[in-house]
């Protein structure tokens, strides 16, 4: 939760962050389900309304984003707990491995959602 120092770009940043760290987790938890869960990159700035509207410069189109999801549907079968930047296999930020990180994202998550369910 940013409660200082709010950000468009800062807070975009962190969801995707937190959803990158919850992939990885919700994968470890799922692993004896076999239930393939990785996150994916698909491309940057795509030609969207949301970056057209940002009035941030467009530096892929949706085709190499769509590329992306494809290739990870297609080819992952088996591969569990990994990020996908585009078509290859990368490493996240570090922070998005580090499981105390991660169960302090759960928790918090979890607190989150049964107060909005309350």
């Amino acid at each position: 939760m940013i409660t200082s120092g709010y950000g468009r770009q800062r807070a975009y940043s962190q969801s995707k962050l937190a959803q990158i760290a919850f992939t990885f987790d919700l994968a470890e938890r799922l692993a004896a389900d076999r239930v393939t869960v990785n996150a994916l990159h698909p491309a940057t700035y795509m030609d969207t309304a949301m970056v057209r509207e940002a009035g941030a410069p467009v530096l892929s189109d949706v085709a190499e984003g769509a590329d992306a999801t494809m290739r990870l549907i297609d080819e992952s079968a088996g591969e569990t707990g990994r990020y996908f930047d585009g078509v290859r296999e990368s490493r996240a930020h570090a922070q998005a491995y580090d499981r105390e990180a991660r169960r302090r994202l759960r928790e918090l998550s979890d607190t989150l959602v049964n107060r909005a369910l309350s």
